[in-house]
């Protein structure tokens, strides 16, 4: 089942309150404040820019971590992972102000030579040590994630279609040419900026064979780990520290598998406490707090508002079932941490785990409906639909599993006809095997040997097929430009308050709160929502150390439950993150969640 969408935008998520709190007697208004300078320079972030790096990225034939001369001496000067990084550290030291480093590492995968991710950074005036990290990975892959070919000679040759027209094996126009130009597009924009905190730039290795790059850069980051932080030593700023991560992964907007008003949004992954990751843990809930939902409202309310008609969809889970991407890193480390994604992506990929948990025994179709994880919203979809063919994944000859999985032969076959050549092949139903036919919708692909692209009926994603004409500009675009507003903003603002809650749903809540340490502000933003909202509905203004409020100011009915919070206001009307935890007041009183402290903890 797919979540309705929801169009996050200023004036139905923020309702400013109709009463003033008492202890702010100057009060003109609580609504977020935009920043003007910020929204001028996202307006630099260029379409045609976005395009001419993808299509360019796609001439590397392969990124795979591994693909290195070291491991694969039949790549060319300018094929593989070194010599792709090579050009995104050379395109970030172009740009003006920015400081840039190569992170080296080595993860069993690739053992034979160092791994490098790129770090650029553009130092803060106020408070250096303070990072707001923008993030992407380089690196790709094919059906094979340890495939080292620049191009897919030998995956045809295995398939037995060796006069097939040949292509790069991995030339991930969508994962991942398009997030790191989004890196790229951003860091551009805003290195023409001033900001008080420093802005951190990153282009990821390793991540499609387990996070590497990003568990290494992200070591250490969490402002309450006092630990050095990798950071620390990659920059040389002392007590470097992240207070933010926006991870993009996917976010081309695939021709295919989005249409219509698809392309006028996009998915945000946020992760609650405990985090979603298992494959058999449910969704998240609205009444749950986290620091990566704070950051969530954050991009809903100062990210998104700066692109037209361009609304995001929440996803209460830290990623989709059984996936991952560099954000998780950052959780891990105590860093609220976010993942933005394109509408629909063209894979076999599950959006949420919000089916029922059992299969029916006498329903050979149930997996399509049922079972947990959800079935890819293409499982149900004719095989006459375009859209069917993103479930297609593997070519069975080049990996280790047996060719007969579920009673399906999964070797990849040479298409017989048209109509195999458009939708892939027909396999027999086997109405024993309840997950037979979720689990034979992997296997329908098959090699067009009369094609340009003989790869053109599987799903693009993790495939050749992946490729740079695909994704559309102008989408991803806007989601650089969501991403750079959310940058710019924090870059200007102060830490998160801290702040105590004492009363009940009913008559009211008194808070107190002081500035983080470092920063000076006299102004504070009081904000609650509802148990079953992921945004706040009120916002009341004081101008003092602490205030009593009224559910009625709040915008919430009295009685009913709701978390509260509190940001800080500094210089220029710049706001805070909301402050952590969340406390959650109902009519016997406001507390702290039980285990809202243990934000690394995952179910």
């Amino acid at each position: 089942m797919r979540r309705a969408w929801l169009g996050i935008l200023p004036a139905c998520l923020l309702a400013t309150v109709a009463l003033r709190a008492d202890e702010d007697e100057d009060d003109d208004g609580a609504a977020p404040h935009l920043d003007g300078q910020v929204s001028e320079l996202i307006s630099r972030i260029d379409p045609a820019r976005i395009q001419d790096r993808i299509e360019f990225l796609g001439t590397f034939g392969t990124r795979n971590s591994c693909s290195t001369p070291d491991n694969n001496p039949n790549l060319k000067p300018n094929q593989g992972i070194n010599a792709a990084q090579d050009l995104v550290f050379a395109q970030f030291s172009a740009i003006k102000g920015l400081n840039v480093a190569f992170a080296s590492y080595v993860h069993g995968n690739c053992p034979n030579s160092p791994t490098r991710s790129v770090v650029a950074w553009l130092p803060g005036k106020r408070h250096p040590e303070r990072m707001i990290v923008i993030g992407g990975h380089l690196d790709s892959r094919t059906f094979n994630v340890l495939d080292v070919n620049a191009d897919t000679s030998a995956q045809l040759a295995a398939a037995g279609a060796p006069n097939a027209n040949v292509l790069a094996n991995a030339p991930a126009g969508n994962d991942a040419a398009a997030q790191t130009t989004v890196v790229l597009e951003t860091a551009a924009a805003l290195a023409r900026g001033k900001f008080d905190d420093t802005l951190v730039f990153i282009s990821f290795s390793g991540e499609e064979q387990g996070l590497f790059g990003s568990i290494d850069i992200a070591k250490n980051a969490g402002a309450a780990i006092a630990t050095p932080s990798r950071l620390e030593e990659v920059t040389g700023i002392k007590g470097a520290k992240v207070v933010a991560m926006l991870n993009n992964d996917i976010p081309g907007g695939d021709d295919v598998s989005n249409t219509g008003d698809d392309f006028h949004s996009f998915r945000l992954y946020a992760t609650g406490t405990p985090r979603e990751r298992s494959t058999k843990a449910e969704d998240g809930t609205t009444d749950n707090t986290s620091p990566a939902r704070g950051l969530m409202r954050f991009v809903a309310t100062f990210g998104v508002p700066n692109v037209h008609h361009f609304v995001m969809r929440p996803e209460l889970r830290e990623d989709r079932p059984g996936r991952a991407s560099d954000q998780v890193s950052f959780n891990s480390n105590q860093v609220p941490a976010v993942r933005f994604i394109e509408s629909h992506e063209c894979s076999s990929s599950p959006v949420d785990n919000s089916c029922p948990a059992a299969l029916d025994p006498n329903n050979p179709n149930s997996a399509l409906t049922n079972g947990r994880p959800c079935p890819s919203p293409y499982a149900a979809l004719p095989r006459t639909d375009p859209r069917h063919n993103c479930l297609h994944t593997n070519i069975l000859t080049s990996l280790p599993l047996p060719p007969i999985l579920d009673g399906v032969d999964g070797r990849v076959k040479i298409c017989a006809n048209d109509d195999e050549r458009a939708h892939g092949v027909v396999l027999p139903n086997n109405p024993s095997d309840p997950a037979f036919v979720l689990n034979k919708t992997l296997f329908e692909g098959c090699i067009d040997d009369t094609a340009n692209n003989p790869f053109h009926n599987f799903q693009r994603q993790h495939a050749p097929n992946d490729r740079p004409e695909f994704p559309t500009a102008d989408y991803v675009a806007n989601i650089a430009k969501v991403m750079a507003a959310t940058m710019g903003h924090l870059g200007r603002a102060p830490n998160p308050p801290t702040f105590t809650a004492v009363g009940d749903a009913i008559s009211g809540v008194n808070l107190t709160f002081a500035a983080a340490p470092g920063d000076k502000v006299e102004k504070f933003i009081i904000a609650a929502r509802p148990t079953t909202a992921n945004f706040y509905t009120g916002r009341v203004r004081v101008h003092a150390s602490g205030a009593f409020v009224t559910p009625q100011q709040l915008g919430i009915p009295a009685g009913q439950a709701f978390f509260i919070s509190v940001s800080a206001l500094g210089n220029g009307q710049h706001e805070s993150l909301f402050g952590y935890p969340e406390y959650r007041c109902d009519a016997s009183g406001c507390i702290v969640p039980a285990g809202a402290l243990d934000i690394t903890a995952s179910k």
